[in-house]
């Protein structure tokens, strides 16, 4: 019982003594939470939907064996007298077309007839039964459309394209789910705060009230004082269940993000607001040109749209194909004779040919065309629009990060200046040189500024979480 109970105890410590860092507790999101495990298994079937664009390359096996009873008066061996024909045999194939363009085919065929009713002879053997056999070879090439795999060539880099914005669209799912749930890690630290600050507001405001209580008491204060500072303390106790309450919702939403079953506690969460981090720090990639992820995508979408319209104006081109083949022909008594001689060439068949064929230029055509060239000057022109609007984004997010560091500078200093003031007043008012009314709104001053203070520095906080939406491209 106390090796099990020491080992229940080994097995929930960690989760329970050790505080979740930012990077930790983004890690635990990255892998618990359902979102991410799906773009991760959507990116995953990016990357095969690419792969099986290939499935026209695989070679195929084919293979079928038949067995025919013709009673027909229209057989093919009637005007030789045969009211019945049977025959059975079989086809072995395997074909295949290759990323040059060529196909190829290889087939052998065996069978055996029955023709009981047949008096006919062919080449000394009679056509009441006997057996054939084959074996060829066919090769198809275009000399044009697809003249050394062009049409191959050019699916495979839209569809490594397409892959590319695919996973990149689910990249940026996933990374801004990962900016929600730093933000929502930021609120929870910034109502945990903020529930810190209004319990000492409130335990001074509990002082002063039973400082002014004796006063009143000794006939120094007037009640009207009193008053005031009860009034304060309720005030900063209806603060206290606002901001407790803020902080209930702040960590359901860090619940949310990490998963936790209803009865799983939330581990500690250990992160310091006042740490800055550089915008440029959170940006993919350490070199070239920084854009905004969904600029990035629009440029691949554009890229999928031109290729793809180059698919389609190959799609309508002339088409010239070289085609031929060859084949093995035995005819013997029966099928396995004639299986045996697959390989005599002494009754070849050989065929060549080349094929081609064109589509009229009609305005059908051009139109079917057209569409697919303007999608794709569509697409480019908006790609380009995004990439000035992200320009802008990344001066701008930058400037507001400047502009929110003066603010944090000049909040710390108020927010220290405006605690002096409130222990100053404090002094006083204990000295009995301070009218209650000033010590009130020192502190209340006091607690604002705090507040404000813890405030900006987790907007910037969050501010910096925005870099996760942009990635550094090499400029081509």
């Amino acid at each position: 019982m106390k090796m099990k109970s020491l080992l229940a105890l080994m097995l929930v410590a960690p989760s329970c003594a050790f505080a979740l860092n930012l990077q930790e507790y983004l890690s635990t999101v990255r892998s618990k939470h359902k979102s991410m495990q799906a773009f991760e298994v959507q990116k995953e079937a990016a990357d095969l939907r690419k792969e099986a664009g290939d499935i026209d390359l695989v070679p195929i096996l084919a293979a079928s064996i038949f067995y025919t009873n013709d009673k027909s008066p229209l057989n093919q061996f009637a005007t030789m007298g045969a009211s019945q024909s049977k025959s059975y045999g079989g086809m072995l194939g395997l074909q295949s077309k290759f990323s040059t363009g060529t196909s190829v085919a290889v087939q052998a065929e065996a069978a055996d007839f029955d023709n009981p009713d047949v008096q006919f002879t062919f080449n000394g053997r009679s056509l009441s039964r006997f057996g054939t056999g084959s074996l060829g070879i066919s090769l198809s090439q275009s000399l044009w459309r697809d003249f050394f795999g062009r049409a191959t060539s050019l699916r495979r880099e839209t569809d490594t394209v397409v892959a590319e914005a695919q996973k990149g669209r689910y990249d940026l799912q996933g990374k801004g789910l990962l900016v929600n749930a730093e933000a929502a890690y930021w609120d929870y630290l910034y109502a945990l705060q903020n529930v810190s600050i209004s319990r000492d507001s409130l335990e001074r405001a509990k002082r002063i009230e039973a400082w002014t209580r004796r006063r009143v008491a000794d006939g120094i204060s007037e009640q009207a004082d009193l008053l005031q500072t009860q009034a304060l303390v309720s005030t900063r106790t209806l603060q206290l269940i606002a901001v407790e309450d803020d902080l209930a919702t702040a960590r359901q939403a860090l619940r949310d993000y990490l998963e936790l079953a209803p009865g799983e506690a939330l581990p500690p969460i250990d992160g310091d607001l006042s740490q800055m981090r550089t915008i440029a720090s959170m940006v993919d990639g350490t070199k070239g040109k920084v854009v905004k992820l969904d600029a990035y995508l629009s440029y691949l979408d554009a890229r999928a749209q031109q290729l793809s319209a180059e698919q389609v104006e190959d799609a309508y081109r002339p088409e010239l194909t070289l085609v031929g083949s060859y084949k093995t022909n035995s005819f013997e008594d029966n099928m396995p004779k004639a299986a045996e001689k697959w390989a005599d060439t002494q009754h070849p068949t050989a065929k060549i040919s080349l094929n081609f064929t064109y589509m009229f230029d009609t305005d059908v055509k051009n139109a079917a065309r057209n569409i697919s060239k303007k999608t794709a000057l569509a697409a480019k022109l908006q790609s380009e629009r995004l990439f000035i609007d992200s320009d802008s984004a990344w001066v701008e997010l930058n400037r507001k990060y400047s502009e929110m560091t003066r603010r944090i500078q000049a909040a710390e200093q108020t927010a220290r200046l405006q605690d002096d003031r409130a222990k100053a007043e404090g002094v006083l008012f204990n000295k009995g040189r301070s009218i209650t009314n000033n010590v009130v709104n020192a502190e209340e001053d006091a607690g604002i500024s705090k507040l404000n203070l813890v405030r900006l520095k987790s907007e910037q906080r969050k501010m910096e979480a925005q870099g996760r939406l942009f990635i550094a491209i090499e400029e081509k």
